[in-house]
């Protein structure tokens, strides 16, 4: 296998379409500690929130046996059964993961049989049986019996076949097209389509035809015109799920690009193809000029309701530099039009974008690569791209002596705060209060009367006040940050930390924190009722507690009930 930048042909690139019909904001890129190996082809999975890359070569092109996990801080190197360059992996229904196929020998030389099964609990491999093709380049999807279907190939022939659940492997049935990496989307409960840009010797598909899992293939008008993206799935389908499955909505984000090179998106709902519509087109050239290219496919971060496409600048694309920026483009795609923004690094150096996974948080790591793209000198580098509101990371362009001013101001209203708090013999514990997060056991701090009166607003600034705060908790979905302050939110609304728990005593009769925690736990019952096989920490991660135990006791003060209960009832009910 040869890189996906290097090896397919670019279409042109429109050069009038520049990034200044869109906003464009830099966000920070950090960089994380290194895996223990170099490593390329490797298959990229979040397993009970960890980030876990699952094989792929490493330095002279040399298949490696092995997996990482990331934890508290750092990589931790596990062996595996057989080396999977270029191989598959899916979490099961069971919380095993099923891994398969991949290159036979170095240099990427051939397809493999060999299949077995990790445990994230145990944290062990083990062989079990062969898959029924050898297969390079395959993606998978599990089904809820614990079944999963496979299809693709590179270099070999294609066809689906099905994982029993159990020890083997059976064939299902030939495809009209054989395809590298491609989605399998599920369209209900027991049936799928078949879909992808790339055919299994790396070139375009133009053919406008969908397989199915369950019936004839069938002819997409769409894809005449606007075709999928080219590139290479290393995570699951699933990544570009937007649907809920318990009210039968299976959709799903593909990048699509049209003759002139223009990139815009097809949404999948229920195997039917239209395009979404944006409120400016996605930007092919970014502020300095470069014409921008998109490799990959979406990644979607559901609790945040976004979609992110990542890319690099011209220089990336023809080796010129092993400097450079990296581009993503943020959807929004919950609202109507969906809002694009333009998002950037600084210049950055040893990372390849064709490598991203999706973390609880909604940020994007960057794990391994080809950043020279030599497969012969894979790196060994992580970076985090903070993209998610909820980390509120992203800067807004603003110089540098602007947050300076603005630091020292907000440091200069904190000590006057804190002084006079003292002259009113506010105890230390009423001033750590304060100036605390939003823990969900605290409750907002008593407000002086004196001070009450200097920041009283009438009925009708209230009411406004609480429609410009929701709208922002709304549509920033601030709620998701676990450190949220009440100061935080003031600032941003352009006012002060008592105008803001006057409005909400006044509007909603209670304290900032519970009026956050209203917007935490309404997510929690989304998420239970949406995904109904979900773990309770991953809620709670999800939604932005800090805890279990106090997302536990949150949740049941609001509704009455735990969250298990509140799951039992609300799917009964349903």
């Amino acid at each position: 296998m040869y890189s996906f930048i290097a090896l397919f042909p670019l279409a042109a690139q429109p050069r009038g379409n520049s990034s200044a019909q869109c906003p464009v904001v830099r966000i920070e890129a950090e960089r994380l500690a290194d895996l223990n190996l170099p490593r390329y082809g490797h298959s990229l999975l979040l397993l009970n929130g960890e980030p876990t890359v699952i094989g792929g070569h490493t330095t002279n092109f040399v298949p490696t046996p092995t997996l990482e996990y990331y934890k508290d801080g750092k990589w931790h190197l596990l062996p595996t059964a057989f080396a999977h360059d270029d191989g598959c992996a899916v979490e099961l229904s069971t919380g095993k993961v099923l891994i398969f196929g991949g290159h036979k020998e170095n240099l990427g030389v051939g397809q493999s049989f060999e299949a077995e099964l990790y445990d994230p609990l145990t944290r062990t491999s083990a062989g079990f049986a062969s898959i029924y093709t050898r297969r390079a380049m395959a993606s998978a999807l599990a089904l809820d019996d614990g079944r999963a279907v496979i299809v693709g190939n590179w270099y070999h022939a294609d066809g689906i076949e099905m994982y029993d659940g159990k020890n083997s492997f059976f064939p299902v049935k030939g495809v009209s097209i054989a395809r590298c990496t491609p989605y399998i989307l599920r369209t209900s409960k027991d049936d799928a389509i078949i879909v992808g840009g790339t055919d299994s010797v790396g070139q375009q598909i133009t053919l406008p035809v969908v397989d199915r899992l369950n019936g004839e293939p069938y002819h997409v008008p769409l894809l005449e015109t606007w075709r999928i993206q080219l590139g290479c799935l290393l995570w699951p389908s699933s990544n570009v799920f937007i649907g809920n499955e318990s009210k039968g909505d299976y959709s799903y984000l593909l990048p699509v690009k049209n003759d002139e090179g223009q990139i815009a998106i097809a949404r999948v709902t229920n195997g039917e193809f239209s395009l979404l519509s944006t409120d400016v087109p996605i930007p092919m050239s970014c502020r300095w000029g470069e014409i921008l290219y998109y490799n990959g496919s979406f990644l979607v971060d559901k609790p945040g309701r976004r979609a992110y496409l990542l890319g690099v600048d011209a220089r990336a694309v023809a080796n010129l530099s092993d400097i450079t920026r990296v581009y993503i483009v943020a959807i929004d795609y919950a609202t109507d039009p969906a809002r694009v923004t333009l998002c950037y690094t600084d210049e950055m150096a040893e990372l390849d974008i064709l490598c991203p996974l999706m973390t609880t948080d909604g940020n994007i790591m960057l794990i391994g690569g080809l950043p020279s793209q030599s497969f012969f000198k894979p790196t060994a580098a992580t970076w985090m791209l903070h993209v998610s509101p909820r980390a509120q990371a992203v800067k807004k362009g603003l110089p540098l002596w602007s947050w300076l001013l603005i630091s020292l101001g907000l440091a200069a209203l904190a000590a006057w705060l804190f002084m006079l708090m003292r002259r009113k013999n506010r105890n230390r514990q009423t001033v750590e209060a304060i100036s605390s997060p939003v823990e969900e056991h605290v409750s907002e701090p008593d407000i002086p009367i004196e001070d009450a009166r200097e920041t009283q607003n009438s009925g009708e600034d209230n009411a406004e006040l609480m429609r410009r705060l929701c709208q922002m908790m709304e549509e920033q979905r601030l709620f998701l940050n676990p450190d949220l302050k009440v100061t935080d939110v003031a600032n941003m609304l352009g006012t002060n930390r008592m105008a803001i728990s006057n409005c909400i005593k006044s509007q909603r009769n209670c304290t900032f924190p519970q009026f956050v925690n209203t917007y935490r736990v309404a997510l929690a019952q989304e998420l239970l009722s949406s995904q109904p096989d979900i773990k309770m920490m991953e809620v709670c991660v999800a939604v932005g507690f800090s805890s279990e135990s106090s997302f536990y006791r949150i949740f049941k003060s609001i509704t009455g009930y735990t969250p298990n209960d509140w799951k039992r009832n609300n799917c009964s009910a349903g």
